[in-house]
């Protein structure tokens, strides 16, 4: 009992420092219609993000490095009637000779955020650089990937500690002309063997450039942190046998060719997308920094300190797992949670709230919780602590 006492306490004075969050599908704003701004940042000398509990990653010192914007819109291919949301993407090919742009067929629930496929635009990529003849060319056919079931891009509610993976094989087909090689229009394909890993690898305070400018405070943030590790094999055919050898040569390629990468997401609550994607290749070094534009929205800068939260009264306490417990309001609350964490940091049940200080606000404890220590804490607009407390959960 002394250790769990100790957690707990622990988890007490430090619950404001390096908050462990969870997302739920309110706190992913993600939906058709909108359009997001992101920036891309001056990566140079930057490392990847450290995994672990309690983090600060700063990237304060970087420098955006020009914007871009993203529509998701509501999807009209019957190809994929479970999608409720398209997302554009792009996806690199031949070891990078084409990009192919997309639209994938995703669909957001109370369960997840997930992907049911996607459609690849046709695109001619001109081969006279490479060959040094200008007529050649190669011609990336429409392609079109069907999942039997949905892949999880985001499982909610979505915690510190999460991993899923998922597998996939597909192959791109083109039209290839190099009058070098005597072709002429010759059907050829990348086969991609396609491994991802996703894990929720930690929490802490993510430390950005504000995109509002240089001459504004750096944007500091509570998020979660996913490495997603993916690892894919790449085949090339022609004319429905094994690319030859010179051909591969010519173009750079490599049968059987397997490419390690890693990106990292910071997730916080109230965004649409991530609020930082980290894109690292196989030697450890940052190839792509971006972060989204909507952070300036979502908490004060770090020159700001946040207010200490005020203790929150809860009653009965002790209280019976699956009784009704009473918390008042230490401050008025516009748009907020009530949330239970365990003597791990891990939350075990959250409520909405709002009202005037002094109001009372009634909710029902789960009747499954373990006797113990807790935690209770009020959020407000997800992302500032209000109200804090201990409670003692019998049976």
């Amino acid at each position: 009992m002394r250790l769990i006492i100790t957690t707990v306490a622990l988890l007490f004075s430090s619950v404001l420092a390096h908050a462990q969050i969870t997302i739920e599908r309110q706190d992913f704003t993600l939906e058709p219609g909108i359009q997001t701004k992101g920036w891309y940042l001056d990566h140079a000398g930057a490392s990847a993000p450290e995994v672990g509990e309690g983090a600060v990653w700063d990237f304060s010192s970087l420098t955006l490095d020009g914007s871009f914007t993203a529509d998701y819109e509501v999807p009209s291919s019957p190809l994929f009637p479970e999608a409720n949301i398209t997302e554009p993407s792009f996806a690199t090919l031949l070891g990078g000779l084409g990009i192919q742009n997309s639209f994938n067929y995703n669909s957001i629930d109370d369960s997840g955020y997930g992907s049911w496929g996607s459609i690849g635009e046709e695109v001619s990529v001109p081969l006279g650089p490479v060959t040094g003849m200008d007529a050649d060319n190669l011609t990336i056919l429409e392609l079109v990937i069907q999942f039997d079931q949905r892949r999880t891009l985001l499982p909610f509610p979505l915690n510190y500690g999460d991993a899923w993976t998922h597998n996939a094989t597909y192959n791109v087909d083109f039209l290839v002309t190099v009058a070098g090689f005597g072709l002429q229009g010759v059907p050829a394909g990348q086969t991609i063997q396609d491994s991802v890993s996703y894990e929720v690898a930690g929490y802490g305070t993510v430390i950005l450039p504000n995109p509002q400018g240089a001459d504004q405070e750096p944007v500091s943030i509570e998020g979660l942190l996913i490495k997603r590790d993916r690892i894919t094999t790449n085949n090339y055919t022609l004319a429905g046998q094994p690319a030859p050898q010179l051909m591969l040569d010519a173009f750079g390629l490599e049968q059987g060719e397997i490419q390690f990468n890693t990106r990292y997401f910071v997730y916080a609550k109230g965004l649409p997308r991530s609020a930082a994607n980290i894109a690292v290749n196989g030697n450890g070094e940052i190839t792509s920094f971006t972060i989204s534009d909507d952070i300036t929205q979502l908490i004060s800068s770090t020159s700001q300190p946040t207010a200490e939260p005020l203790q929150a009264k809860a009653f009965p306490n002790p209280v019976v797992a699956g009784g009704a417990l009473s918390v008042e309001l230490p401050a008025t609350i516009q748009n907020g949670t009530l949330q239970l964490l365990d003597a791990l940091g891990r939350q075990a049940a959250t409520w909405p709230v709002s009202g005037l200080q002094g109001q009372i606000v009634p909710c029902n404890l789960p009747a499954h919780l373990q006797a113990g220590l807790y935690v209770y804490r009020i959020m407000e607009n997800n992302k500032e602590v209000r109200g804090i407390g201990k409670l003692n959960i019998v049976r």
